[in-house]
């Protein structure tokens, strides 16, 4: 009777546990003088070397790829973090920049060495890609890295309906009471 007793506490508490956590992927790019980490991210860029924006309208062209994996229910928050650096050259005077992403959002503004993060729009991150711009206006500086963060919420696993429970649980109880009987007979 005890082991039914563990067995009818073990699935309730499987059934009151199926809560999915969240989920957090980061998917990283590195910038190369000749390229990206992953070659699939790169999407184009200008003159020179890709990890330098050297003066006016260079550019760099990339897309995180990612993976949602258990699957995708809800996506709770978005940050694209880049990571600039200035080249430190005797010359340099303001560097500006000017940055846009698939979900439209676009930055334009003053460069120096640093992390510059934004918020990202959910609905453009459900494809499994992010595409990014990222031109200089004036000046010159490095992109080192983008990192994507995502926190989402995975699909719940099916929980069993009450009645299935229910006829699991007379089930046991059945088997249990036979077992009785017999060392009762025994």
């Amino acid at each position: 009777m005890k082991r039914i007793a563990g067995m009818a506490a073990f699935l309730a508490l499987c059934a009151l546990t199926n809560r999915a956590a969240a989920v957090v992927i980061v998917d990283t790019t590195l910038f190369t003088p000749t390229g990206t980490t992953a070659s699939s991210d790169l999407d184009g860029y200008g003159y020179g070397t890709v990890n330098k924006l050297d003066g006016i309208f260079d550019y760099v062209a990339w897309t995180h790829h990612f993976v949602f994996d258990p699957a995708l229910d809800v996506i709770n928050s978005g940050v694209l973090s880049l990571s600039l650096r200035d080249d430190g050259g005797r010359y340099d005077g303001i560097n500006l920049a000017f940055g846009m992403a698939e979900d439209r959002q676009w930055s334009f503004g003053q460069v120096n060495t640093g992390i510059y993060s934004y918020d990202v729009g959910l609905h453009t991150l459900v494809d499994g890609s992010f595409s990014v711009i990222l031109a200089s206006l004036l000046g010159d500086f490095f992109i080192e890295s983008s990192v994507l963060r995502i926190d989402y919420t995975p699909e719940a696993t099916p929980v069993p309906e009450p009645g299935t429970l229910a006829l699991v649980g007379l089930g046991l109880l059945g088997l249990a009471m036979s077992g009785r009987r017999k060392r009762k007979a025994r």
